[in-house]
This record gives structure tokens, C-alpha cells and sequence, in this order.
């Protein structure tokens, strides 16, 4: 579930962000307990400002990040679970408690939290993020169906973070194309793609995807134009860059571009990659030259 709890950070620095009434004086000094492992003092500064608070964006912020302590720091589902329970809006508090039980993969009582709650009418970011959870859990399960439903949902959500937007439909689009829909495979491709510019794993993946569709469907020109304007050098993860190198290098290819392709091989080459593929990649360039 290392996504679930992805989503769950960046949906906490979001609302760090966007509220200007926090105390970045005490937020300050949390960090620096955080920094000397001292995560019970840290949780309880937190626990104090919270209860201090009569703004509900503010105590869910307090305990969104005392919740992440308890979690991710020390590894105790009940002492997260019991500052879930101290959130004082309900909807955010629903939110809490679905985000800890999937975190510690107690699925069962994550997907009772959440029964017959009115989950499009919490708050925004929320939302977003609790689709996101639930389509991960029923994906967990096999159940494809309740996944997608939850993907679609958390795609719509307004306001919802752009990597829960985006991992949703990227997995969309996946789920289309083994079911053999590859129209809606591409259609939601496609707007993963237009959900961001930046090199996130889950849009990096949508672009390799989309461009081997776009050559299985005999369309190679247009696989080869999503990696024009593509900066690889900006691609810090090295696996991430070569797959992205080699993809475009297959969609030149496609496209008849053989001298190009060879260019973006033999950069795929000089990109680090380990030796296996590497060998893999200069056998292929040996039987493409024997061929010319």
C-alpha cells in the first residue's frame, strides 16, 4: 500500500499549504523532534495544538500529520487510529480512520468505515484521495469493477491532487486495455497526459503505454509526437528514463525513422542502464545493422 500512503503525505502538505492560520512556530519545532526521532513529543505538541483549535481545516491538519508520526514513524495502527478518532470534523475523521486501516492493510474494517458514507460530499481533497484509497483496496481484491468505479470518481473530483488524478487514471486506462476496450484505453491515456507536463512515474508509465497502442493500431507517427517535445535528461530515475528512451525509440522505428531510432538506442545505452538490458539492446542494433 506504499501509494496509499504516498497519496495520504502529499494530501497533508497540500492542506499544509493552502491554510494560512496554522503556527509554522510549533510546526517548526514538531520537525525538529521529528529530525531528533523523539516522535512522542512530537505527537503530543500536535495533539495540544489540535485541541486548541476550533477550525476544523486546522485540527485535521495538527492530527493529519500527528496520524503520519504514528504510522509511518513508530508503526502503531491503534495509537493512529486513536488520533483519527480525535479529528473533530466527521467527514475529515472518516477520512483518518479509512486512510490508517488501509495503511496497516486492515481492509475489512476500512471498507466498513466507509459504508453508506456520503464520501462525495466531504471535503474536496478528501474526496479524491478516499477514491484513490478505495480503488487501491478493491484492486488488492480482484474486484475490477468497484476499482474502476473508484478511479472514475476520484478523476472527477474536483479539487482532488494531481497524483491521485493521475494514478487513477493511468490504472484506468490499464484496466481498459486488458479488458480489450482499447478506445477507452487511449481516450484515458490520453487524459492522464493531460492531467500534468511533469515527469511523474505514473505519467511516464501512460506515455509507454499509450505509444506501443498507438503502434499496435498502426498509428506510429502519432506515438513518436509524445516523445518530441520530451526532455529525458530531466528523468532523475534512471529505469524510468531508458524505458522512456527505448519506447521512443521503438516508435521511430515504428515510423520508418531508423537513423533516429539508432540514435535513441544508442542513447538508452549511454543512460546507465543495467548490463542485461543493455546486452539486450546491442544485439538488437547488431541484427538492425546486418540489415541495412
Amino acid at each position: 500500500m506504499k501509494r496509499i500512503a504516498t497519496i495520504a503525505i502529499i494530501v497533508f502538505l497540500v492542506h499544509l499549504g493552502a491554510a494560512s492560520a496554522l503556527d509554522y512556530t510549533q510546526l517548526n519545532a514538531v520537525k525538529l523532534m521529528r529530525s531528533e526521532k523523539r516522535f512522542d513529543d512530537a505527537i503530543h505538541k500536535l495533539e495540544a495544538m489540535a485541541a486548541q483549535t476550533a477550525d476544523a481545516d486546522e485540527n485535521f491538519h495538527y492530527l493529519d500529520l500527528a496520524i503520519e508520526i504514528a504510522s509511518g514513524s513508530l508503526k502503531n495502527a491503534e495509537r493512529a487510529l486513536a488520533l483519527a478518532d480525535k479529528v473533530k470534523d466527521p467527514a475529515r475523521r472518516d477520512y483518518a480512520n479509512l486512510r490508517v486501516l488501509s495503511e496497516f492493510k486492515r481492509y475489512d474494517e476500512a471498507l466498513a468505515r466507509v459504508r453508506d458514507k456520503k464520501i462525495d460530499e466531504w471535503p474536496v481533497r478528501c474526496r479524491g484521495s478516499a477514491h484513490g484509497i478505495l480503488a487501491d483496496i478493491y484492486r488488492l481484491r480482484g474486484d475490477d469493477g468497484a476499482a474502476q468505479e473508484h478511479r472514475l470518481k476520484a478523476i472527477a473530483s474536483p479539487g482532488a491532487e494531481i497524483v491521485v488524478r493521475g494514478n487513477a487514471a493511468t490504472d484506468a486506462a490499464q484496466l481498459y486495455l486488458k479488458q480489450g476496450d482499447t478506445r477507452k484505453a487511449e481516450d484515458m491515456f490520453r487524459q492522464a497526459l493531460a492531467i500534468s507536463p511533469a515527469n511523474y512515474a505514473w505519467r511516464n508509465s501512460s506515455v509507454i503505454a499509450l505509444s506501443r497502442l498507438l503502434i499496435k493500431n498502426q498509428h506510429p507517427k502519432e506515438a513518436v509526437k509524445l516523445f518530441e517535445d520530451m526532455d529525458f535528461s530531466k528523468v532523475e530515475n534512471t529505469n524510468a528514463r531508458g524505458q522512456l528512451l527505448e519506447a521512443s525509440a521503438r516508435a521511430l522505428l515504428a515510423a520508418g525513422k531508423k537513423i533516429k531510432a539508432i540514435e535513441a538506442f544508442d542513447a538508452l545505452l549511454q543512460s546507465g542502464i543495467p548490463d542485461a538490458w543493455n546486452d539486450r539492446i546491442n544485439k538488437e542494433l547488431d541484427q538492425m545493422a546486418e540489415e541495412f
